[in-house]
């Protein structure tokens, strides 16, 4: 316990060499749930008796949650009728409002993850961040917002010109929507969640 609680002062007094800034709460409460979690496989093995660091303070480094942000159904219709400068980041954002991929997962998404059986279609793709196979069945919502697949190959990316560069075409579309949120592309995923509980 002594250890870990020394390890949570250290990182908050230590500067990080990329950002020559301190460290934020969430990269020092991830990095002490990696510690958590590898001391949990040592119980399960037998080689701890207890976890140590479930007696650990953790209050400190968690921080204020902060509001997620989603879009409601006719917001999400407002965006469809307002033209976007990047049509690529306007199919690839209301793909993802419709089926809930993560911005990495449709940079990574080629034509043979997209697979037709029995007049039913669904993505089949390893998770990005979490590498887990994942099989999501695609609603008609969300294919209407496939690009052409013309002279496309399996290996070719379903979103291809998708790149990091998209923050701003993001920003203006959502504003000459007349939407006043804070949207950033993972507000799709919250969208997409809040969409399947309507």
């Amino acid at each position: 316990k002594s250890f870990l609680e020394g390890f949570v002062q250290y990182m908050t007094e230590t500067k990080s060499r990329r950002t020559n800034r301190p460290f934020g709460k969430k990269t020092i409460s991830n990095l002490l749930a990696c510690i958590i979690a590898a001391l949990g496989v040592a119980v399960e093995e037998g080689v701890l008796s207890f976890n140590p660091a479930e007696a650990v303070d953790r209050k400190a480094i968690q921080g204020e949650k902060k509001k997620r942000e989603y879009l409601t159904i006719d917001e999400v219709r407002r965006l469809i009728d307002t033209p976007c400068t990047r049509e690529d980041v306007k199919k690839a954002f209301l793909f993802s409002c419709f089926c809930g991929l993560r911005i990495s997962d449709l940079e990574n998404l080629r034509w043979k993850h997209i697979i037709k059986n029995n007049g039913k279609w669904q993505v089949e793709i390893t998770q990005f961040k979490t590498g887990v196979q994942l099989y999501l069945p695609l609603n008609k919502n969300a294919r209407k917002w496939l690009p052409e697949q013309s002279g496309a190959t399996a290996d070719t990316p379903v979103f291809p010109k998708l790149n990091r560069a998209y923050k701003t075409a993001l920003c203006d579309w959502v504003k000459e929507a007349g939407i006043h949120k804070h949207v950033c592309f993972h507000t799709s995923r919250h969208t997409f969640a809040t969409l399947a509980l309507t």
